[in-house]
């Protein structure tokens, strides 16, 4: 600390000289002297000015700038950290859960969602990063725990898409967990949206029943197997002036937060 204001002392000096001397050769007086004066003393200010700013770079400054680049070391550990206990914390949970089997999941990170724009839009697709070369085909269920995420549509060496089942696109059969076990088909409606449809008049939907994937798996593999759990009933629409009857359907799963998922594979 002292060696830093004996160098802001001398530089100081010089500085007020060289003033000096600048303010005199604009008056004209002792022109040549002056000079002479500032190319001897030029140097030594040159040097001042490097060694204060020496001081600046490894001193105050230095330090901070030190601490700022361990804070984003620290951050980017700590980052790393939470992505590696939010992974664990997936593979726990699905491991612990009795059904999908977990001899058969294989776990894939999502990496992207084409067209969410959280607060604007909902996502109908996700991208994962396995695909052909993990074992991943088009068709195959994707889960988390026992809740039915979608299933994958594309897939190539490296990444795989997987599409919600909230999307318009998607449409299977289902049944509810009620002792009749109702049958309809769930078809979703974007949005995050989701109905149990063609559900016969005759039938009886009620609120709060689990609506389960009744099982469609082809010769391929591609399908979903039965008792996956789309979601809830939270509401019936019976018209008896209709053809069939509806219900809404909540998925337990918050798509847009989701960062890791299971492929089936059969």
């Amino acid at each position: 600390m002292r060696k830093k204001e004996n160098f802001l002392l001398t530089f100081f000096v010089f500085l007020l000289l060289s003033v000096f001397i600048f303010a005199l050769s604009k008056t004209g007086v002792l022109n040549p002297a002056a000079s002479v004066f500032q190319k001897i003393i030029s140097p030594f200010q040159s040097i001042t000015y490097r060694t204060f700013n020496s001081f600046e770079v490894f001193g105050t400054n230095g330090r901070v700038k030190k601490l700022q680049a361990e804070n984003l070391d620290l951050t980017s550990k700590l980052s790393d950290q939470k992505k590696i206990e939010s992974e664990n914390s997936a593979l726990s949970d699905q491991f612990q859960a009795t059904f999908p089997k977990s001899s058969i999941l294989l776990p894939a990170d999502i990496v992207g969602a084409p067209g969410f724009i959280p607060g604007f839009s909902l996502p109908e697709t996700v991208i994962i990063n396995k695909g052909s070369n993990d074992g991943v085909k088009v068709g195959q269920a994707v889960v988390y725990k026992n809740n039915l995420v979608g299933k994958v549509t594309k897939a190539n060496s490296f990444l795989s898409e997987v599409t919600l089942v909230t999307n318009a696109n998607s449409s299977f059969t289902a049944k509810t967990s009620s002792n009749q076990q109702v049958l309809g088909v769930v078809k979703g409606q974007g949005g995050g949206q989701i109905i149990l449809d063609n559900v016969l008049l005759s039938d009886n939907l009620n609120i709060s029943d689990l609506v389960l994937t009744n099982g469609d798996i082809n010769l391929n593999g591609e399908g979903y197997p039965p008792g996956l759990v789309v979601g809830e009933i939270v509401s019936v629409d019976k018209r008896p002036s209709a053809l069939f009857q509806r219900a809404q359907v909540e998925s337990f799963l918050d798509f847009s937060k989701l960062t890791t998922v299971f492929i089936l594979k059969q």
